[in-house]
């Protein structure tokens, strides 16, 4: 995503909370590029980066802290096998769920077995319906006390390709399969202390 964003600045959509409970859209510009040159740290082997931000926001925005991000620890002590449930929180389509930009919350089940280890599979594969848009979403469960863990995030959909061959053209047709690849958050969280390190740009 961050390198198919053209030039040195990007919009970053925080949601400022109101006095009456709601909340109020607010784009923010951020650098992502210095002359050009990236900012963020991508992964080598996944579709995944992590982009330090250098300046303070103009709102409060609550931060998950790094426990959040489940490793193989967390992941064999919550049972989490084929057809555990889990949530995802995307933009299907680009769709918002309301004006203040926030994502909208679906449902699925891991798809894959086995899950672990980590290592030798930085993927898996979760039953939800899927759309462009869904990349770089969280993907979790309920953790202890009510809070969030977050096992992985969305990178694909996963589609059958039928190559139709016509009179005067060839089409290649996408079925969707209903289902999405996720990345395991372990390497999440090796990207942001990646990230933090002195000196990383």
């Amino acid at each position: 995503m961050l390198e198919r964003t053209k030039g040195d600045p990007a919009v970053l959509v925080l949601r400022e909370a109101q006095t009456d409970g709601a909340f109020k859209r607010r784009d923010h510009t951020i650098a992502i590029r210095q002359q050009g040159k990236r900012l963020w740290v991508k992964s080598k082997t996944d579709d995944a980066a992590v982009l330090k931000l250098r300046e303070p926001l103009p709102c409060p925005v609550p931060a998950l802290p790094a426990n959040a991000l489940a490793d193989e620890a967390q992941i064999k002590s919550t049972g989490l096998h084929i057809c555990s449930p889990l949530f995802v929180l995307t933009y299907p389509n680009r769709t918002e769920s309301n004006p203040a930009g926030f994502p909208l919350a679906r449902q699925g089940i891991i798809a894959a077995h086995p899950l672990l280890p980590i290592a030798r599979q930085h993927t898996f594969m979760a039953d939800f319906t899927t759309f462009a848009g869904d990349s770089g979403g969280p993907v979790f469960i309920a953790g202890t006390g009510g809070k969030p863990l977050v096992i992985g995030m969305a990178l694909a959909q996963i589609n059958q390709e039928e190559n139709v061959t016509l009179e005067f053209e060839k089409r290649t047709l996408r079925h969707p399969l209903g289902l999405g690849k996720v990345l395991h958050a372990q390497f999440l969280g090796e990207l942001v202390e990646q990230a933090a390190q002195p000196g990383t740009k």
